[in-house]
This record gives C-alpha cells, structure tokens and sequence, in this order.
C-alpha cells in the first residue's frame, strides 16, 4: 500500500466532501471548510512524517546518528563548538542544529517523539501559510503532497526547520515591513541551516511590479543561458549556501522539475493580467517564482542546490491556485480536474515518490 497515494486519496474525497456541502476551498469569514481541511491535511502530514521508520528518508538514519552522538556530547562541548564556529571563526557548520538538538533533549531522549516535534514544527506553520494566503487550499495541499513532500516530510531536519520559520514566518514578516526581525531570525536560524539567507533578498524583492516582459526573458532567454553556464554561475552561490563542499555532479540536472516549472511559467504568462486583476498579491508569488527559476540552473552542477530553489518554488502551492481562479466557474471545473489528475500522475510517474514507506511499528 502506497501511503503517500492513499493520503492524496484521502485529501480529495475530504475536499469533494466539504464542496458537496456547500462550502468552497478558500478562506473567508463565513466558511470554515477551508480551516477543516487544512487541520486535517496537516494533521494527516504530521502522521506520515512524525510516525515513519527510521529508514523511510535518504538522511533519516543519519540524523538519528547524530541525534544519539548529541545526546552523549556535554552541554559544555556543544556551546563551546557554538563559540568557536561563529565567534572564532574556526571550521564547523549548523552548530544550532545540535544546539537545538539537545534543548529538546532536556526534555525527551527519543528519536520518534523528534520526528513528530519536526512535523509539528514544519506542517503546522505549512498549513496556516497554505490558509492565510492560498485561494483554494486543497490545490495547495494537493501541490505540496506531489512535489515537496518527499524533502521537507520524509527526508530533511535542518531546512524543515529553517523553511518553517523564515519562510512560512518570515513571509509575514517581510509583509509587515519587519526587516529587523527578518534578518535577526534568519541569522538565529542560520546556525541550523545556513541556505537560509537565500531567502533575505525577498524582502527587497516581493513586491517588485513585474510584468510579461520580465517573465518572458527570465524564462526563454536567462534560464536557457544560466543551464549552459551553470558551473561558472555556480560559484557565486557555492560559499552563501552553505554548499561549498560540493564539486561538480556527474549527471546533475532536474529536468522532469524544471519542465514543471516552465509550464507554470507559460500559465503564469497567459494568465498575468487575469491574476493581478483578481488578486494583487499574486505578484509576491509570481516573484518568488521567478527567483526560484533563476536558481534551478544550480541543481544542474549538483542536485543538492535544490534546497535553495525550495526557499522561492515552495510559492507555486500560493501561485497555482490564483492561476486557476482567473478562469470562469465551467472553465474553473475543468482547469481544476485537469491539475488534480495531472499532479496524481505526476505523483505515480516520478522516479521514488518518496520511496518505501513504513511507520515505525512495521519493522
């Protein structure tokens, strides 16, 4: 049984069960169907990733190794490390990470009840980001299960907890205008994953007035040139993400995921007057969309730089939906069934799907 699959399955008939009884999928004072299933999609997320076996996750294991060396690790030695990384400046990365680690082991040593307080960390800001912000939250839930889910639900710790917060929070920070509290929390969260700071130049760019002309050159002139010169552009990036480490990857390259892109793009394209007609924040979105694009040709040096393009892509659950309110209530209908059966079939043909699952009790 594919419990990724069953969970989708799931969400759908809960999203056609809140539609047949009379209430849409997006937020408003009158409708709580859209708060019903963001609580229960996440509540389901938080299930899946919180209660899977330690060997669901290329880096599950290894993160339950380092959780169990912290464990042994004196407070002294890990404030010490603290220091000399990012006072002393001497060798070492992500020392908050264990430093985060151990407070939470003040109050539980176990692996499993971690994995939880992950998923709560993660989903719960997910799921209020998706509700605030999402014209329809079951295509948002829907986006996130097929394209993001197998990283930030199954696989990652660190940038879980880094997207959580300077993302999902640090979106509404940079809305707020709060560029102190921006930088002073992403410096904070940087000491757990240093690819954080990618996200600071949003808050100068958010709100850029874009138009057709921009997205048409970034997606048909700068995103062809910067894939053919991706290891030189590379080197710009390397020291600032944190991703100094790695060489060049014979293979690298994500082309099913910039495909999808580029075909958000041409409906972003299409659909630009419509969008910004119905809803002037669609351009936070189609901006961070944009960034993420510029990024992608990273993941062509090596695949791991697809945690920065995370940071900006993770918009399209925002952007997606905004798309498909431009059109009519006939044509909505279709666009809408088109999306959920392509994302299912996007969901059943990718390469792993998040791979194997087992919650910890089967093994």
């Amino acid at each position: 049984m594919n419990i990724y699959l069953v969970n989708i399955t799931l969400l759908t008939v809960i999203a056609l069960f809140i539609r047949f009884r009379g209430n849409d999928l997006f937020r408003n004072n009158a409708n709580r169907g859209a708060v019903w299933f963001c609580a229960i999609a996440a509540l389901f997320w938080i299930i899946i990733s919180g209660f899977r076996h330690e060997l669901v996750g290329a880096d599950t294991v290894a993160y339950h190794d380092n959780y169990t060396v912290t464990f042994y690790t004196s407070w002294s030695r890990i404030i010490q490390d603290f220091i000399d990384i990012y006072i002393n400046h001497l060798p070492g990365k992500d020392a908050g990470y264990r430093l985060f680690e151990k407070l939470t082991q003040v109050f539980f040593y176990n692996y499993q009840l971690y994995l939880v307080l992950i998923a709560i960390i993660f989903t719960v800001p997910m799921a209020r980001f998706i509700y605030r912000y999402s014209a329809d939250v079951y295509i948002s839930f829907l986006i996130y299960s097929v394209l993001f889910f197998s990283f930030f639900s199954i696989t990652g710790h660190r940038q879980t907890i880094g997207t959580a917060i300077v993302v999902f929070l640090g979106y509404e920070l940079i809305l707020k205008r709060q560029l102190f509290w921006l930088i002073a929390v992403s410096l904070i969260v940087a000491t757990i994953h240093k690819s954080v700071l990618i996200f600071l130049p949003f808050y100068f760019l958010y709100n850029f007035p874009v138009k057709r002309i921009h997205i048409s050159i970034i997606l048909f002139i700068a995103l062809p040139v910067l894939i053919v010169y991706a290891v030189p552009y590379s080197q710009l990036f390397k020291t600032y993400l944190g991703y100094d480490e790695y060489s060049i990857y014979a293979g690298a390259g994500t082309l099913p995921f910039t495909i999808v892109m580029v075909a958000i793009g041409l409906l972003v394209l299409w659909r630009f007057p419509n969008m910004l007609e119905r809803n002037e924040q669609a351009t936070h979105f189609i901006n961070a969309y944009l960034i993420s694009i510029l990024l992608i040709p990273l993941t062509f040096v090596h695949p791991s730089a697809m945690r920065a393009v995370q940071y900006y892509s993770i918009f399209i659950v925002l952007l997606i939906p905004e798309i498909v309110k431009t059109f009519h209530r006939k044509e909505a209908a279709l666009v809408y069934l088109v999306i959920s059966v392509l994302m299912v079939v996007v969901f059943v043909t990718r390469t792993g799907s998040g791979g194997a699952y087992a919650f910890f009790w089967n093994f």
